[in-house]
């Protein structure tokens, strides 16, 4: 090989490099960043920037607050590492351990890597994380691009404010509350502004999250403050109608004074404990977390979204279902979605220790109504009758042990995520004009969280999570490869989430992997629910489980709260 040869190859080497380099430098609002290369699933070059700061640190006196602007940068900063966790510990995994630190409002963003044309812009899927409220975060161990990658869509996963430091409030000017949502929103702004510079389109956004994640999705459509910030909304088990998305009123002052008692802050007047407050160190306040459980991990989202005063810059003035009524959500697409056995994870965790079944079943009264988070919102004398019909209609007023635990599991699916869910669409369909999706996940592959939550001896069916174990990718698992029918269930859910994505619509077209048309509801008293059975078959059914919803569609949940009226 001659000298002019090699200077050539070493010329076209050079140039590689460097255009390279150059693809992983981003200039954004506050200025460069530098992000790093990963690979799909399918070994797809992908472009990760990690880290990327979309608000000042919530520290000292922005405890509490809502979120600010970030300073600008000068040099280029490294978007390569994983950002710290917000301040948590997870009783979900039974772990009681604190981690994280305050400064904590970073965000990802993970594109392709592939030649696009001139003027197109990717769709953007902006993910939330699960949690209860309570713990979470975005990074890629747990929430990773490679899977969703695959397909030419941007990810965007921000880190928001959890637990006592992003849900305490005050119930007025002082601390309004919803600080953790109000982070999400101001990720979204920062997507809006920034995303057209990593290739991604600030008009085809579409919000998605599991569990409390779909709770916040929902209260994004709902918030006024979000209005306008993305296109789309996907919410896998979860909605601001659940008991557990939004506090009762009264309920946070209650929680402060304790929290006060507990830091030995003064509790004489609010304004003081709030002082006292931002003075305790993070993880103090993150440990009282367990103080606030009574049974397992209930009641689950002590700190939760509130229902704010009529002030500037308020996140929610009014209840969802009577902000739904009142037709002032924003009018998107809006898929809501459950998985068959969704409340499984309950009953994997008392199975997972027999003290639990005993109390359950020693001290029923008491248990059920704290932890299915009716003893806030229901009369006394409704409470019990709530709980005897419970009884009644899931156990047949029998003890409860290994042989009910599909009625166990019934139970928690019903009333967290199935019914509330079925009365967000409903509302929806009559009120608003937002298009309704609703999926049914029903595929049991080789991906499960039911382990991480208790019990791994006994088949608990397809838990709360499993669905979106097939859309992001994470480490719990080892090194997955996905089989032959984890693929198609992949393909098929990947395939669907950026078409709405990218037209608002799930299935604009049928192919070799999307076969069904999924309906929109048309009619609140006609649910339609795209079933997807298993790898190979999906279809639309109509009102499933009509039983079961029609059960708590008669109880009277909110009976302590006159003023939210279920009845359509």
């Amino acid at each position: 090989m001659n000298i002019t040869v090699l200077l050539i190859l070493a010329l076209v080497a050079y140039n590689c490099v460097f255009a390279n380099e150059d693809e992983l430098k981003i200039k954004i609002d506050k200025g460069i960043i530098r992000g790093a290369y990963r690979k799909s699933m399918k070994g797809r070059q992908i472009l990760a920037f990690t880290g990327i700061p979309f608000a000042k640190p919530p520290v000292r006196e922005l405890r509490f607050k809502p979120p600010v602007e970030p300073e600008a940068w000068s040099g280029i900063l490294d978007a390569t590492k994983p950002h710290p966790i917000c301040p948590q510990m997870d009783p979900y995994f039974n772990n009681y351990e604190v981690k994280g630190n305050e400064d904590c409002l970073y965000l990802n963003v993970y594109k392709p890597q592939i030649t696009q044309s001139k003027g197109k812009l990717l769709p953007v899927l902006f993910h939330i994380y699960a949690g209860g409220f309570t713990s979470g975060n975005a990074n890629p161990d747990v929430y990773g691009p490679d899977i969703l990658l695959d397909k030419d869509v941007i990810l965007v996963s921000p880190n928001s404010r959890i637990g006592l430091l992003g849900f305490l409030s005050t119930g007025d000017e002082i601390v309004p509350g919803n600080n953790g949502l109000k982070d999400q929103t101001f990720a979204l702004e920062w997507t809006r502004k920034n995303i057209i510079d990593f290739g991604g389109d600030p008009n085809k956004v579409t919000i998605f999250g599991g569990s409390s994640g779909a709770g916040c999705v929902h209260l994004h459509v709902v918030s006024p403050l979000s209005r306008g910030l993305f296109n789309s909304a996907i919410a896998h088990s979860g909605s601001a109608t659940a008991l557990w998305s939004v506090a009762p009123e009264g309920e946070q002052e209650k929680n402060i004074k304790k929290l006060g008692k507990l830091l030995n802050c003064p509790i004489d007047t609010i304004a003081n404990a709030v002082e006292c407050l931002r003075k305790v160190d993070a993880y103090d306040i993150v440990d009282q977390d367990k103080e606030f459980m009574e049974f397992s991990i209930d009641p689950e989202t002590p700190f939760k979204p509130v229902i704010e005063p009529d002030l500037e810059g308020a996140f929610i003035r009014k209840h969802p279902i009577d902000i739904i009524k009142s037709g002032e959500t924003s009018n998107v697409t809006l898929v809501f979605g459950i998985t068959t056995e969704d409340g499984a994870f309950k009953p994997s965790m008392f199975f997972n220790d027999s003290k639990l079944i005993e109390r359950l079943n020693e001290d029923f009264d008491y248990v059920v109504p704290l932890s299915l988070l009716y003893d806030t919102t229901a009369t006394e004398g409704d409470k019990n009758y709530i709980t005897s019909r419970i009884k009644e209609f899931y156990f047949k007023n029998k003890q409860i042990d290994e042989t009910m635990i599909r009625q166990l599991t019934h139970l928690y699916t019903d009333s967290y995520f199935f019914y509330p869910q079925n009365l967000a669409a409903r509302l929806h369909v009559k009120y608003t004009n937002t298009r309704i999706y609703y999926f049914v996940f029903g595929y049991k592959g080789s991906l499960t969280l039911i382990p991480f939550f208790g019990d791994a001896t006994r088949d608990y069916g397809v838990c709360h999570g499993d669905d979106i174990n097939y859309i992001l990718s994470n480490e719990f698992y080892g090194d997955y490869k996905p089989t032959e029918s984890d693929q198609k269930i992949i393909d098929l859910l990947t395939t669907m989430w950026v078409n709405i994505a990218d037209t608002g619509i799930p299935t604009p077209r049928l192919d070799d992997v999307v076969k069904t048309k999924w309906l929109p509801i048309e009619k609140e008293d006609k649910l339609l629910y795209y079933f997807i059975k298993n790898e190979n078959e999906a279809e639309m059914v109509e009102n499933i489980y009509l039983e079961r919803t029609q059960f708590w569609e008669k109880l009277p949940l909110y009976s302590k709260q006159k003023n939210i009226k279920t009845e359509l």
